[in-house]
């Protein structure tokens, strides 16, 4: 049942105007990418500065709450902005990443990402003054984060070596 309501939504998406619109121009899929590209730059380079501070590897001078507080906004305008782009490049080929068992990992460890992101993460980065959490905690919610997020963007950068025939699909559900 959810199978398939997942392939019909696959199957809208590759039909939708925009997906046909960005699928049939020569320059919209990669401006749309370019953007796509942005948003993950700038994700990687957030997360990358609040788990570095939260091991304590740079940025000493800040505190892991207010650089938490400062780079916060960036993250989530990433986000939109990387979710945005995302759909609408998945809309070009939605029925053939149904089937793609690298786009099914990165969604996979973006929903872990996000979970652990807004969650445990969070909960540390906020409350870390110094002295509430020890360091092998912090190395710790650090490390997972990185190796999370590092996920989403192989099996992002996996897409483009494998490939999945709309045929094969359709096999899938029976």
């Amino acid at each position: 049942m959810i199978r398939s309501l997942l392939l019909e939504f696959c199957q809208w998406c590759n039909n939708s105007w925009f997906g046909h619109a960005i699928r049939d121009s020569r320059w919209l899929f990669p401006f749309v990418e370019i953007f796509h590209l942005i948003g993950l730059g700038i994700l990687g380079g957030a997360v990358l500065i609040l788990n570095l501070r939260l091991m304590r590897l740079a940025f000493k001078n800040d505190s892991t709450p207010e650089l938490a507080a400062e780079v916060g906004p960036w993250m989530l305008g990433s986000l939109v902005v990387m979710f945005v782009s995302g759909f609408l490049l998945f809309s070009t080929e939605a029925v053939k990443m149904y089937g793609n068992w690298g786009f099914q990992l990165k969604m996979l460890f973006l929903l872990l990402a996000l979970i652990y992101t807004f969650t445990i993460h969070r909960w540390v980065t906020r409350g870390d003054d110094g002295h509430r959490f020890g360091a092998g905690l912090r190395v710790a919610v650090a490390l997972v984060s990185l190796l999370l997020w590092s996920g989403v963007g192989l099996g992002g950068r996996a897409l483009g070596y494998i490939t999945t025939s709309v045929g094969s699909v359709s096999m899938l559900l029976r």
